[in-house]
């Protein structure tokens, strides 16, 4: 993945303060800017979707010069798609933080296996062979592409 185009200091602060309107500290969880979710989280989010750096500048534009809730209000109420990436870019780059994945006790992606017993899984298998192939033909198929 590309590197998105770093966001400068004056734009991480208006930001950070954009984030802890959406995330605030509560019951135990870290506020957005205690996480760093503004200063070093950010930019993992915006690599794995730099799609989403138009919009989160496009917020960082709309909320200069207002208080940080009511800049959120307004973009929320005005700009549902500005604010929809403000929101992914926010929820993403916290959800990075390991602290924040301890605290909700999630480890991260693990393999699973789909099935662990693999004996009832052929059995399973040995029963779908055993009955046959059962289908019914799409409307139109037979004409488009006879079956060999």
């Amino acid at each position: 993945m590309t590197a998105p185009e770093a966001l400068s200091d004056a734009e991480r602060l208006l930001y950070g303060q954009l984030a802890d309107v959406l995330i605030p500290e509560a019951e135990g969880m870290p506020s957005a800017t205690r996480a760093q979710v503004h200063t070093r989280w950010v930019d993992d989010a915006l690599r794995a979707r730099p799609d989403l750096l138009a919009g989160l500048r496009q917020s960082l534009g709309l909320a200069s010069g207002h208080p940080a809730e009511e800049a959120v209000e307004l973009i929320n109420r005005d700009h549902s798609t500005v604010f929809d990436a403000l929101g992914t870019v926010t929820a993403g780059a916290y959800f990075l933080n390991p602290e924040v994945k301890q605290l909700i006790g999630y480890p991260g992606q693990l393999p699973q296996p789909v099935v662990d017993d693999v004996e009832s899984y052929l059995d399973l298998l040995g029963n779908v062979v055993e009955r046959g192939p059962i289908y019914r033909e799409a409307p139109g198929a037979a004409a488009a592409s006879p079956r060999p």
